[in-house]
């Protein structure tokens, strides 16, 4: 039989059905370390200083968008707004602090108010940083006394100082998809300030307590087992030469059925044109 010319995604890690219902890319987003975002934080101490359980959704509501603009910055969008809380809630809650009902803060940073209903969380306002507004870290005190005396704190920040400002935690790029099952799954990714450390969040939900989350490390794909549909998702956003490097660690036999049916060539085209020698170094080839 002759061997294939070309090698397609469909080849490898074939899947019955992936509709995508949204995909996102940011501008201007910082790069960060792996230790950054896989940083542990510790759990609340009392139970009612976490965010409710349950949470599938994250909306930020215009007039927190307005706010962020004029109080925390930089000035940026709703839909970046809405990820950096997205991976915060789903990946890292312990990030968040609800400091009374209805109010909390991010990072021991920015502070914000937010209600709960139906699995979503909406953020309803920003008060601003704590960096720049100090009296924030009496947020609750504070608002109880613009509450009684009628009187409002001026959290306004110069747009000089706002544009100074860095954004916390933020995906490059997100995708938003469906499974044949028509389960909603998000994929978020992170740009690294190391080349070729780049790093995935996979996030499927969970029948009742909210996200099932799993690394996708483009530096070591022998790091975790993946499923088809990740690795399916991988192929189509060009990371070839991860899927060959899983393949060789975790996968040989579906490896040795490429080499069967596919041509040494094809293979090196789809790693990107490789060095021959490196990829016969790697157990590629």
């Amino acid at each position: 039989m002759e061997k294939k010319s070309k090698v397609k995604i469909s080849d490898i890690y074939p899947i019955e059905k992936l509709n995508i219902k949204k995909a996102l890319s940011f501008l201007n987003i910082p790069e960060y370390t792996k230790f950054e975002l896989l940083k542990e934080y510790l759990e609340p101490k009392y139970f009612d200083s976490k965010l409710p359980k349950g949470i599938f959704d994250v909306v930020i509501a215009p007039h927190a968008c307005e706010r962020w603009n004029t109080r925390v910055g930089p000035i940026t969008t709703n839909n970046v707004i809405t990820n950096i809380f997205k991976v915060a809630v789903f990946t890292k809650p312990n990030r968040i602090q609800v400091l009374e009902k209805g109010l909390a803060i991010l990072d021991e940073e920015y502070v914000f108010s937010f209600e709960f209903a139906n699995a979503i969380l909406t953020i309803t306002t920003f008060y601003g940083r704590i960096s720049l507004v100090p009296m924030l870290s009496n947020v609750d005190i504070l608002r109880r006394y613009n509450l009684q005396f009628n009187e409002q704190v001026k959290l306004n920040i110069d747009i000089n100082v706002l544009a100074q400002q860095e954004l916390p935690y933020t995906p490059t790029s997100v995708i938003e998809f469906e499974d044949k099952e028509n389960r909603t799954h998000l994929l978020f990714y992170f740009r690294s300030k190391v080349k070729n450390k780049d790093f995935y969040y996979h996030l499927m939900p969970e029948e009742r307590d909210g996200w099932d989350i799993k690394i996708i490390d483009l530096a070591n794909a022998h790091r975790f087992i993946l499923s088809d549909i990740q690795l399916h998702l991988m192929g189509l956003l060009g990371h070839n030469f991860f899927l060959l490097k899983y393949m060789s660690h975790l996968d040989p036999e579906r490896l040795k059925n490429l080499h069967e049916t596919h041509s040494k060539t094809a293979i090196r085209r789809f790693a990107g044109n490789i060095d021959t020698k490196f990829l016969y170094q790697r157990g590629i080839l």
